[in-house]
């Protein structure tokens, strides 16, 4: 059987100078974040011996502009230069990761941990409308591909690594590398080259809400976007529970201790490092749909083995297969988005599926504890592997009914948009 053309290697992908960039960018970028994060809470927990409350605060600061500004820092991103963007907010964002080694009280870290949150808020959606621009459409599931492995390599080692730079200089090295991180992140997309008509400009409180309103519409009445935001977001929402006690199943299930706790954490990494690995070498033809409600019913299946596993060996087993299910869901589901939208409309869409993926999971996380005093953790396990099966199921018949099933990679029209 002769080679298919339109399959391409992550080699051939890597020799597009413009998305070299933009990725190297990211993994150098994503790194620093994460020698930063971790020398955050080192500092505030073991140096300022701060209660758990203050320790939580931290967290809040970071997640809560992706939550609710999301959606707003969509509609500049649609109608700015997203080169520009880009660049600016990863300057903005070393000047911001820099002043964290200078903080002496909490709320400065509170204001500077918002703020750099902030500014994220921009540069992620830019980002993801940048990538289509970069690659062509054959080649996308693979450049997504390769950023989920950028991503969770990063949080394999980085954590690591911070660990080291904090032993041996201190966690304001961190911060200042994780600033030197992001002004080198700008440097390297100076040499990307973004060609996009931007979204009309927006002036004015009621021209930018019906911008921010053109989007979320547009993602409703969009079949398969509302398919695949539909799932992510139960799909998050059974996740984040499950992630919430994590570090209590180790203690009280298996019987391990904070060892076996960092183990599952980075062996799902691993996992998911594989499975895009996997999802870009093997799956590019398929259709997205499908790969998707596999990956939510996969996803099922993996806890509900951690939850059988009463062994440090199983639950290791366990977590490498929810880290492969996790690919099959996050990475189909981005191509999908970036398939499916428009260029002027796509910084809003993602902006708007980050924004509700995080809410999900910030409920998850605070409804996930008096689950699990009422059912049990291991019950509670149960519980989210047999609403991930079914959820995969049942979107696997809607897709079935609505023919997004029989829509092949890469040729996904926008005829399945609903009336």
């Amino acid at each position: 059987m002769p080679p298919d053309p339109t399959r391409v290697g992550y080699a051939h992908i890597l020799r597009n100078r413009q998305f070299l960039a933009l990725w190297t960018a990211q993994l150098i970028s994503s790194f620093g974040d994460w020698l930063a994060l971790v020398a955050l809470f080192s500092l505030v927990t073991f140096r300022w011996n701060a209660p758990a409350d203050h320790v939580s605060g931290l967290l809040l600061s970071f997640v809560l502009p992706f939550a609710f500004l999301g959606p707003l820092a969509g509609v500049f991103v649609d109608r700015w230069n997203l080169k520009r963007t880009m660049i600016a907010s990863d300057l903005l964002r070393a000047v911001l990761a820099a002043a964290l080694a200078f903080a002496t009280e909490l709320w400065q870290l509170y204001a500077l941990i918002f703020l750099l949150s902030v500014v994220s808020t921009f540069f992620l959606p830019a980002q993801n409308a940048t990538i289509p621009l970069l690659v062509r459409k054959e080649e996308l599931l693979l450049a997504n591909a390769l950023n989920t492995q950028t991503i969770h390599l990063s949080k394999v080692i980085g954590p690591a690594a911070a660990g080291l730079v904090v032993g041996w200089a201190g966690e304001r090295a961190c911060f200042l590398l994780d600033a030197l991180s992001f002004a080198a992140s700008a440097a390297l997309l100076a040499m990307v080259s973004v060609s996009r008509v931007p979204a009309a400009a927006a002036e004015g409180i009621r021209a930018i809400l019906a911008h921010l309103r053109e989007g979320l519409e547009f993602l409703w009445r969009h079949r398969a976007l509302r398919f695949v935001l539909t799932a992510m977001v139960a799909c998050i929402f059974a996740i984040g529970a499950f992630d919430a006690l994590i570090a209590v199943y180790v203690r009280d299930i298996i019987g391990a201790d904070s060892k076996i706790f960092g183990a599952l954490i980075s062996i799902v990494g691993v996992g998911t490092i594989l499975g895009s690995l996997a999802v870009g070498r093997y799956a590019q033809h398929w259709p997205r749909a499908l790969m998707v409600v596999a990956g939510i019913g996969g996803l099922g299946a993996g806890v509900a083995l951690l939850a059988l596993a009463g062994k440090s060996w199983p639950a290791v087993g366990a977590s490498l297969w929810l880290g492969v299910t996790v690919a099959m869901v996050m990475v189909p589901s981005q191509t999908l988005t970036q398939e499916e939208t428009p260029a002027t409309l796509l910084g809003r869409v993602s902006s708007t599926s980050i924004s509700l993926i995080t809410v999900s999971q910030l409920v998850a996380i605070a409804v996930a504890g008096k689950l699990a005093a009422w059912f049990g953790i291991r019950n509670l396990y149960f519980g989210i592997a047999a609403f991930l099966v079914l959820l995969g199921a049942a979107g696997y018949v809607y897709a079935r009914a609505t023919r997004l099933a029989h829509i092949p990679g890469m040729n996904a029209g926008r005829a399945e948009e609903a009336p």
